[in-house]
């Protein structure tokens, strides 16, 4: 049974013992809550150093798929349902939610800012309840575009978004690393809004640009894990 397991030559080793361990979940042979192999089992299954298997089960720990247990080990945290397809092409879909974000970057800053000049009571009313809304891609940026009553500028920035909510991709960013992020976004968020209240259109635009960065920053380096 070992044999299968053992890596090749020409891939980072710490990624191929991650994607093993995954298609070990994939196909039922560990579930959710069950105790994985230990490192020094995964080491002779795999062939490959104990420095590796310590990476790819951080990693794993990191996006949400095991939990590992000082002084028991790593567990299956997810359902074989939860994992994206083996057959994904990892990159292709990391650097479409990539280019997504900075055409993002490009547009949502200074929407940010002609809605701090603009904004009606009503519309700051909306944005407000959807403060709290914290994935990068979610309700309170659509209402932000919204607000510049420019049907083609909503256009530009509604796309942008398809790209980023593909089903497949969306399949690679765990439940766990979104509710990691939530409370940074959150804050980020409330401050977009309060400069777009007391239509400090330069500060909106700065938050804006502060934001995207930090939601373009983290996930290029959770993608870089993979590839």
């Amino acid at each position: 049974m070992a044999n299968q397991y053992r890596v090749k030559t020409g891939v980072k080793l710490y990624t191929q013992v991650l994607e093993q361990v995954k298609s070990m979940i994939a196909q039922g042979v560990y579930k959710k809550g069950d105790l994985l192999p230990s490192e020094k089992e995964l080491i002779e299954m795999m062939g490959v150093s104990r420095i590796t298997v310590r990476k790819a089960l951080q990693i794993l720990s990191e996006a949400g798929v095991i939990e590992t247990r000082k002084g028991k080990g790593s567990f299956v945290a997810v359902d074989a349902s939860e994992l994206a397809p083996a057959s994904m092409d990892l990159k292709k879909y990391c650097e479409s939610f990539v280019q997504a974000t900075r055409a993002r970057l490009l547009l949502e800053p200074a929407i940010a800012r002609q809605a701090a000049q603009t904004a009606t009571p009503e519309e700051l009313e909306q944005l407000r309840k959807n403060v709290h809304t914290a994935l990068p891609m979610d309700h309170f940026h659509d209402v932000l575009v919204e607000m510049v009553h420019n049907p083609l500028v909503a256009d530009w920035v509604q796309q942008s978004h398809r790209l980023e909510t593909d089903p497949t991709l969306s399949a690679l960013i765990p439940p766990a690393r979104q509710r990691s992020m939530s409370p940074q976004l959150e804050a980020q968020h409330q401050k977009i809004y309060e400069a777009i209240r007391d239509h400090k259109s330069e500060h909106a635009y700065f938050y804006m640009k502060e934001h995207l960065e930090f939601v373009l920053e983290s996930y290029q380096e959770y993608f870089a894990m993979f590839y």
